[in-house]
């Protein structure tokens, strides 16, 4: 109860649904996402199989994405220990996690909005 106290002053609303996990009352964020402050992740509702399925789409091209820009921040910070050779090698590899990870953004982009008109 303390943390969803938290999250309420902090600006979420409580709503009526539970998490299907924990039962804990869910709350929505300021970003409209319902969050289990028990279990500490988003929650999201579906009506049908079908959205079940885009919903679990989406979340798993963020995760994707968060794996890709974290190894870009990993390659980033090893850049100044590197001698030139190294470097270039290190650099190759952040373009093309960088090319990776923007066609994931454009990708996400897009069954998000699928997802909102589909809604």
């Amino acid at each position: 109860m303390k943390k969803i106290a938290q999250l309420v002053r902090a600006g979420a609303a409580l709503t009526p649904y539970t998490c299907p996990v924990c039962g804990t009352v869910l709350v929505r964020l300021k970003t409209g996402e319902l969050y289990c402050a028990n279990c500490e992740k988003t929650v999201v509702l579906v009506k049908s199989e079908e959205e079940a399925q885009q919903a679990l789409e989406v979340i798993q091209l963020r995760e994707v994405r968060k794996i890709i820009f974290d190894k870009i921040l990993q390659l980033g910070r090893e850049l100044e220990k590197l001698t030139a050779s190294e470097m270039v090698d290190h650099l190759r590899s952040m373009s093309l996690l960088l090319d990776i990870y923007e066609r994931l953004s454009r990708i996400h982009t897009e069954v998000s909005k699928r997802q909102s008109t589909s809604s």
